[in-house]
C-alpha cells in the first residue's frame, strides 16, 4: 500500500485524540484550523444521513415506481433486500471507521486499500456523485416550491429562483456550522417521518380494506423475487443513498469510534423498518389487487391521491409542503458531504490550497463551502437558459447519474475495505474483516450491475443518450486517477501527502516551496 499504513497500530486508532495540535502559522499565512471536534453526537448524525436519503421523497417519488414497474406488491420485500445488503457492508465500513477519522470518507478507505492513486479517483468519483445528486436536487426543491407557492401567491415565479433561495440558505448553514444544519435537519427530518407514520398509522383503519383483510404477501419470495426485480432493488438501494455519510463527520463527532458505527447501524434499520412497513401498510390500504394500476396511472401523484383516499382532508397539501422541505434537508446533507472531501484534499494541498481553510471561530470549511454552492449554480443555471424542465430533466438526470456514482463508490470502498483488513493487523475479527466484506462485494456488485440494466428507467433516457450520461461517471474516477498519476510523476512532494491521510489532523500547514 505504498507505506500508506505504516503508522497503523493494532490498537490506536489513526487520528489519536493526543496528536499535538498544529503549530500556530507565521504571521501573513492562513492557518489549517481543522474542523470543530467533539461537535456532533449520535442523533446528530443520524439527522444528516436520514435526511440525505429523504424518506418523504422516497416514498413521494420511488414508490410509485417500484410498484408500477418493479417488483409491483413485492415493494415491500425489495427495501429488506437493500437494507440487509448495506447493513453488511456497514460492518466492514464502520470497522474501519475505528482506525481511520477523515473527512474525505471514501477517498481515506481506498488509499489506505488500494493505494494512494485509486484513492484519488475515488474521491473524485465520490465529489462528482454527490455534486450530482445535490445538483438534482435542486431541480427537485425548485419543482416542488414553484407547484406549491405560485398557484398559492398567485405569481409565476421560476422554479431556479426557487432554487437560488435555496443554495443561498443552503450555503449560509453550511458556514455556520454541522450543529446548525443538526438541528435544522432535526426539525425537518422528525416532519416528515412524522407524516409517512400518520399515513401508515390511519392505513389500520381505512374504509377500503379492513385490517383484518392485511395480507403478508408483499413479503412473500416468490412474490418479492417476481417482476422487474432489478429495477425495484436499484431504486431501493437508491432509498439508502447517504448511509455512507456518516464516517465523513467522524472528525467532527463525539467518540468516533462508538459514534459512527452506532449511526450508521441505526440509520440503516430505520429507513429500512421504515419504508417496508409504510409501504405494506399504504399498500394494503388500497388493495394488493388495485395498488398496481393505481401507483402506474397517478404516478408521482400516488402518494398525494394514496393519502387523501386513506386520510382524506386534502391531507396531500401537508404532503406537498413537507416534500419542499425534505428536499431542502437532504441538499444541505449532500452540501456537507461534498464540502468536506474538497476540504479533505484542499487541507492536504492535493488541490487548491483554499479549500481546506476554516474560519477561526467556527470552524467550517468556508471556502469549499463556497466552490461547492459554485460548482452545483453553475449546472442549474445551465438548465435554466436551456429552458429545460426542472422535474423530467435535471431532476431525474443528475440525481440518476449521482446514484450509479455513489454505488460505484461503495464498490470500490468495499474491494478496498476487504484488501485493506487482508495487509493490515489491527483486526482480528474475521465476521467484520473477512465475510461480511465479500458478502457486501457480491451483493453491490449485484445492485451496480442491475443498475446497468436498467439505465432507460434510472436515468428517462435510452441509447447513445444514456451511454453519455452513464460515461460521465467513469470519466470522473478516470480523471481522478489520472491525477493520481500525474501527481506520482511530476509532484512528488503533494503525492506524498496523499499518504498521511491516516494522520489528517496532525499534518502541519506545508512550506511555500511544497505547495507551490
Amino acid at each position: 500500500m505504498e507505506n500508506v499504513t505504516q503508522s497503523l497500530h493494532p490498537r490506536r486508532p489513526v487520528n489519536t485524540p493526543s496528536a499535538p495540535p498544529t503549530e500556530a502559522s507565521p504571521p501573513g499565512r492562513r492557518r489549517n484550523h481543522g474542523l470543530k471536534e467533539n461537535t456532533l453526537g449520535v442523533p446528530s448524525i443520524f439527522f444528516y444521513i436520514i435526511a440525505a436519503a429523504s424518506p418523504l421523497t422516497v416514498v413521494v417519488a420511488l414508490y410509485p415506481i417500484i410498484i408500477g414497474a418493479g417488483n409491483g406488491v413485492g415493494m415491500p420485500g425489495a427495501f429488506v433486500i437493500a437494507a440487509v445488503v448495506l447493513m453488511i457492508f456497514a460492518v466492514g465500513y464502520v470497522a474501519m471507521s475505528r482506525h481511520v477519522t477523515n473527512a474525505g470518507a471514501f477517498y481515506a478507505y481506498v488509499t489506505l486499500g488500494l493505494g494512494r492513486v485509486a484513492g484519488l479517483g475515488s474521491a473524485s468519483l465520490a465529489i462528482f456523485a454527490y455534486n450530482a445528486i445535490q445538483a438534482g436536487l435542486y431541480g427537485g426543491f425548485g419543482y416542488y416550491a414553484a407547484e406549491l407557492l405560485n398557484p398559492a401567491l398567485g405569481v409565476n415565479i421560476p422554479w431556479w429562483v426557487y432554487a437560488f433561495v435555496g443554495l443561498l440558505l443552503c450555503l449560509g448553514l453550511g458556514i455556520q456550522g454541522v450543529h446548525s444544519g443538526a438541528k435544522v435537519l432535526g426539525v425537518f427530518m422528525t416532519l416528515e417521518v412524522t407524516m409517512i407514520t400518520v399515513l401508515s398509522v390511519f392505513s389500520l383503519f381505512g374504509d377500503d380494506v379492513p385490517v383484518s383483510d392485511f395480507s403478508l404477501e408483499p413479503f412473500n419470495p416468490s412474490v418479492v423475487l417476481g417482476g422487474a426485480l432489478g429495477v425495484a432493488l436499484m431504486f431501493a438501494h437508491a432509498s439508502f443513498i447517504g448511509f455512507e455519510g456518516s464516517a465523513i463527520y467522524g472528525e467532527e463527532a463525539r467518540d468516533p469510534a462508538r459514534t459512527i458505527p452506532r449511526a450508521t447501524y441505526l440509520s440503516i434499520a430505520f429507513m429500512g423498518i421504515l419504508y417496508a412497513v409504510s409501504g405494506w401498510l399504504i399498500m394494503n390500504a388500497l388493495g394488493l389487487d388495485k395498488v398496481v394500476a393505481i401507483a402506474t396511472d397517478t404516478g408521482g401523484n400516488f402518494i398525494f391521491v394514496a393519502s387523501d383516499t386513506i386520510i382524506g382532508h386534502n391531507i396531500s397539501l401537508l404532503f406537498q409542503i413537507l416534500i419542499v422541505t425534505a428536499t431542502f434537508a437532504a441538499i444541505v446533507t449532500f452540501h456537507n458531504n461534498v464540502s468536506r472531501y474538497l476540504f479533505s484534499l484542499g487541507r492536504q494541498t492535493l488541490v487548491w490550497k483554499p479549500l481546506g481553510w476554516t474560519l477561526p471561530r467556527r470552524q467550517t470549511p468556508w471556502v469549499a463551502s463556497i466552490v461547492q454552492s459554485l460548482m452545483v449554480g453553475v449546472v442549474v443555471v445551465a438548465f435554466a437558459i436551456a429552458g429545460q424542465d426542472p422535474f423530467a430533466t435535471l431532476f431525474t438526470w443528475a440525481t440518476g447519474i449521482g446514484t450509479i456514482g455513489v454505488i460505484l463508490s461503495q464498490l470500490v470502498a468495499g474491494i478496498a475495505i476487504f484488501v485493506f483488513f487482508r495487509k493490515s493487523d489491527v483486526d482480528k475479527r474475521r465476521w467484520n474483516t473477512v465475510v461480511a466484506p465479500i458478502l457486501a462485494i457480491i451483493g453491490l456488485s449485484g445492485f451496480f450491475i442491475l443498475t446497468l440494466d436498467s439505465l432507460d428507467i434510472l436515468l428517462g433516457v435510452h441509447g447513445a443518450t444514456a451511454a453519455l450520461m452513464l460515461s460521465l461517471v467513469f470519466i470522473a474516477l478516470v480523471a481522478g486517477l489520472a491525477y493520481g498519476n500525474y501527481l506520482r510523476v511530476f509532484a512528488p512532494e503533494k503525492y506524498a501527502m496523499v499518504g498521511r491521510a491516516l494522520n489528517e489532523r496532525d499534518v502541519p500547514e506545508p512550506a511555500p516551496e511544497a505547495v507551490q
